[in-house]
């Protein structure tokens, strides 16, 4: 292919360099639409990857009170059963 500029400054092709650049760009334009079809079927369906600004923000701070809440529960296990422990040698 030639990239030579003519003295008006525009590239020129043949007839045959311009269908088989036009082929290249048609056989990545169908590679890319495979590839984007095929990573849409493997995203999870989630809230968090919505386009939407409030499903994404409450999807969040849903995830944030869960992992607070399972983060707490063993403590909150320690305590019953520290203060279970004071209550049983305070009664003797």
């Amino acid at each position: 292919m030639s990239d030579e500029l003519n003295p008006t400054g525009k590239a020129e092709l043949t007839l045959e360099e311009f269908r088989s650049k036009l082929n290249v760009l048609e056989k990545q334009l169908r590679f890319q639409t495979a590839e984007l079809a095929s990573v849409k079927e493997r995203l999870p369906d989630t809230n968090l990857i919505s386009p939407n600004f409030l499903k994404r923000a409450f999807t969040v701070w849903g995830h944030y009170v869960a992992a607070g809440f399972i983060i707490a529960i063993p403590f909150i296990c320690l305590t019953m059963f520290f203060a279970l422990i004071i209550l049983l040698f305070s009664q003797q």
